[in-house]
């Protein structure tokens, strides 16, 4: 009986220590290679339905999150996974706040995709540029005024046309002092209506900057950010995807829906990097293991931003040719020029 209730303790022991290397995290994540898929397939757009002729241009992304001992142990023998200080990924953003702010991110990056697109095109979108709203802090003196989402465009009489511009307009206040800021809602961001009535005002009273009682204080983060009007509704459907390095292969995808297919000639192009509405291309994370998730799904063309160059390099094999593209007209004519010399 001893013998086997040594038996029985052991093997409760060992469970115990198993349960703990596989389910407690490390404050480690691991960026592993994601997915690449066709954007045409979340892309619709009123009366612009997808054309045979339409290439395949690829968004990618990568499977991110924290791990477990275990988890550390057999990622740690991938070349193909990088493992980080959790800190580098989730920076001064709670761990409760990442997925939101990633979904958020993500928002934001298709209403940029849209718009770079069809000013590209050359369509009157009726551009109102602002400061949006990206955040709002726990302790915000606007928290029940303002929301995420929320394009600023004047503060008192000041027309506000950049996140720059609103940080100086209300640096030159004092805590206490009262100002009105004008903006369209959110919900009225993309695609906004006409008239005046599509803006909103509210009075606020500014706060005491933490740690500088002499500063001014709103509680809130701020980008830039614009208002549109478009000729038709975009709708891009990415659930559960976040983050914003998706923002350049919508945009071509948009492009090439609404030219009726055939930027790509048929080829297999994929594109990671951010976009702005005027068509800027900006950096993202984890290249190297979008890279090998576009070369798994057959991509003979990869156009990242120029930061990001010698990352794809670093694991692109000769059969996937990498282009560092730090524009949206840039990215265009390299993907004509690949499907042209492709024929």
């Amino acid at each position: 009986m001893k013998l086997k209730s040594r038996k029985i303790v052991l093997a409760a022991i060992v469970v115990a220590i198993f349960l703990v290397l596989s389910l407690v995290n490390l404050p480690v994540w691991a960026i592993a290679p994601g997915k690449a898929q066709e954007v045409a397939k979340l892309i619709t757009i009123q009366g612009k339905p997808a054309s045979s002729a339409s290439g395949h241009i690829l968004m990618t992304d990568v499977s991110l999150g924290p791990v477990s001992p275990l988890q550390w142990l057999w990622d740690k023998m991938d070349s193909n996974v990088e493992l980080v200080p959790g800190s580098e990924i989730l920076g001064a953003t709670p761990p409760s706040s990442f997925i939101p702010v990633q979904l958020d991110e993500m928002k934001q990056s298709k209403q940029a995709a849209t718009v770079a697109a069809m000013r590209y095109l050359g369509y009157d979108l009726n551009i109102v540029n602002g400061a949006i709203v990206a955040g709002i802090a726990k302790v915000s003196f606007v928290s029940s005024l303002l929301h995420a989402g929320d394009l600023i465009t004047k503060v008192n009489s000041t027309t506000v046309t950049s996140a720059q511009q609103f940080v100086s307009v209300i640096s030159g206040f004092k805590p206490k002092d009262s100002v009105k800021i004008t903006y369209i809602p959110a919900a009225l961001v993309a695609n906004r209506g006409s008239g005046a009535n599509v803006y909103k005002a509210v009075s606020v009273t500014l706060g005491a900057r933490p740690g500088d009682a002499s500063k001014p204080y709103l509680g809130i983060s701020i980008s830039d950010g614009v208002s549109y009007r478009t000729p038709f509704s975009v709708t891009i459907s990415t659930p559960g995807i976040g983050g914003p390095s998706a923002g350049l292969a919508f945009t071509l995808g948009i492009i090439d829906r609404l030219e009726g297919g055939g930027l790509t000639k048929g080829n297999t192009i994929a594109a990671t990097g951010t976009i702005s509405p005027d068509g800027a291309v900006g950096d993202v994370g984890g290249v190297p293991q979008k890279t090998v998730a576009v070369e798994r799904a057959g991509a003979r063309l990869f156009l990242v931003p120029p930061q990001e160059y010698k990352a794809a390099m670093s694991k692109a094999t000769p059969q996937l040719k990498v282009e560092a593209v730090s524009t949206l007209k840039q990215a265009v004519a390299d993907v004509e020029a690949f499907a042209s010399s492709s024929k």
